[in-house]
């Protein structure tokens, strides 16, 4: 793969690969005319003229359609225009639209493709929210051109099956495609991509019944199978990256999750500080003696990495952290004037350091632009991002946090902070964290908050011995396997062996594509 520019969003397909997805939708449909909209170097064409068919090819780079036109291809049409005007101003309709489309930012689309975009999201009565990347404008555009019964096939963002974003789009095809396929690999075809990558089929079928299809291969050079999963009955699929599922699957984890209550129940969330740049205003103990201002200091957590392997948060876990010179001090500086703080101080508010920070969005917006919003602080903290397993600690001293995490505010009246902490770490909660949310390059997952909210919680009042002993095998680093199974020996004794066998190895096969598999 040769990455052309992140500006043109141009990534090159492996031949390989784009000869794969021809035959794939070949061996499926009669195919008489096709599109490919964004042509570049040409590799799809090595495949697709060796069919019997008329193929239009359009492009904005003049100099990648000269190179295609010395091959003097017989059945080849050569569109030197912008996709999104073509569309528009095309009345041929289209059996298979095919290709690779360009991976561009809106921010770094001219004025007028963003305002060609933003007509297309008004066509299809789309939030304008759905428009933030140009390979959202082109499916809308093939939308325009295909036939009533054709096909679109194009290598798409991983992002696109899970995010929140493209969510309406995702329902708009449901819609319109009974038939939908998603291919993923386990070993990326775009190494040097910073994203994943999939393959995702669009078309109907005569009297077929509506369905997603998710197959998992080895790679663009290898086409096996090793992991398929099929969606019927459970449609609209909010997150298409769940059809690695079956619906018995699926159909179990909702019966199952409707049998307890919701985070949400539990009382209020909400992120936590929100800085806007956690280098200045978050400093380790020297420099707060330095500045001289340890009356304006809260402690405060930036990462989840200072919490590693435990449960509770207690006094000496924070000690150690300040002992050890991290970062865990935040200038409360909010509605107190330059009087009040040490010279040593006024001098660091006046550093050259602090031009390019006042400028920024969230610091120019405020009164004063070192008057940061103090949020509440939680019973529990909750780190949206997380690795093998998700985090939701107990917050025993009164720490606040940036937003990398959510504060959880509980009615203490109806529930305690230690059993809410341990009961989190079954077996279905932590399924449907991987449900819920998403995950990015290296298998980092995140859940928003509203993910997170509606997460089921089997609730029950945990006895003191066993709260220790969860979180002596935090603190011990004991394997995540050991430590659901302890929790589900307790939160879920109602389920039968087989219901726990099966949540389990549901999670983890999202557990091997989202960390393992991501790093291979």
């Amino acid at each position: 793969m040769n990455v052309n520019s992140k500006i043109t969003g141009t990534f090159y397909t492996p031949l390989s690969l784009a000869n794969y997805m021809i035959q794939y939708v070949f061996a499926r449909h009669e195919i008489q005319t096709v599109l490919e909209p964004s042509v570049g170097n040409g590799i799809f064409l090595e495949g697709l003229t060796k069919q019997a068919c008329a193929i239009d090819v359009v492009d904005i780079d003049h100099d990648a359609l000269n190179e295609i036109s010395v091959k003097c291809y017989q059945n080849v049409s050569i569109i030197n225009e912008n996709y999104l005007e073509y569309a528009y101003a095309c009345e041929k309709k289209y059996d298979l639209i095919i290709g690779n489309p360009p991976y561009v930012r809106k921010k770094y689309l001219s004025a007028h493709d963003r305002e060609i975009s933003r007509t297309l999201t008004d066509e299809y009565e789309l939030s304008q929210t759905v428009f933030q990347n140009l390979w959202v404008s082109f499916i809308l555009c093939s939308l325009r051109l295909l036939k009533e019964e054709g096909t679109i096939f194009f290598v798409l963002p991983f992002e696109f099956l899970q995010v929140q974003y493209p969510c309406q789009l995702r329902g708009e095809l449901e819609k319109r495609f009974n038939t939908i396929e998603i291919i993923t690999f386990e070993k990326t075809p775009f190494p040097e991509l910073e994203q994943d990558v999939c393959l995702v089929y669009l078309s109907n079928i005569s009297k077929h019944d509506p369905e997603i299809k998710y197959k998992t291969v080895d790679s663009c050079e290898h086409f096996v199978p090793v992991k398929e999963g099929q969606i019927k009955r459970n449609k609209p699929l909010s997150k298409w990256s769940n059809a690695i599922l079956v619906d018995d699957e699926m159909d179990m984890v909702n019966r199952l999750s409707a049998l307890y209550p919701t985070i949400a129940s539990l009382g209020d969330t909400a992120p936590g500080i929100v800085t806007a740049a956690n280098k200045f205003f978050i400093l380790n103990k020297e420099k707060i003696h330095d500045l001289n201002c340890k009356e304006h200091i809260l402690p405060i957590i930036k990462k989840s990495s200072y919490l590693r392997n435990l449960l509770i948060i207690n006094e000496m876990d924070f000690k150690r952290l300040d002992e050890d010179s991290e970062d865990v001090w935040f200038l409360n500086l909010a509605n107190k004037s330059e009087d009040q703080f040490s010279s040593e101080l006024n001098e660091y508010l006046l550093s050259d350091v602090t031009q390019n920070i006042k400028s920024g969005y969230k610091c120019r917006h405020r009164v004063k632009w070192f008057w940061v919003p103090v949020t509440q602080r939680g019973d529990l903290l909750f780190f949206k991002r997380y690795d093998m397993i998700p985090k939701l600690l107990v917050n025993s001293i009164d720490l606040y946090t940036t937003d990398l995490a959510y504060n959880v505010r509980i009615d203490k009246e109806k529930y305690d902070p230690n059993s809410v902490a341990f009961c989190f770490y079954n077996s279905l909660t932590l399924l449907c964290c991987e449900i819920n949310g998403r995950f990015y390059g290296g298998g980092v997952g995140e859940l928003t908050p509203t993910e997170f909210k509606s997460l089921p919680l089997p609730y029950q009042k945990i006895s003191k011995n066993d709260v220790e002993q969860l979180e002596s095998m935090f603190r011990k680093g004991t394997n995540y396997h050991e430590i659901t199974n302890y929790v589900d020996s307790i939160v879920l004794k109602n389920l039968t062996s087989k219901e726990l066998e099966c949540l389990r190895s549901i999670r983890d096969t999202y557990l091997v594509r989202r960390i393992y598999q991501r790093r291979t």
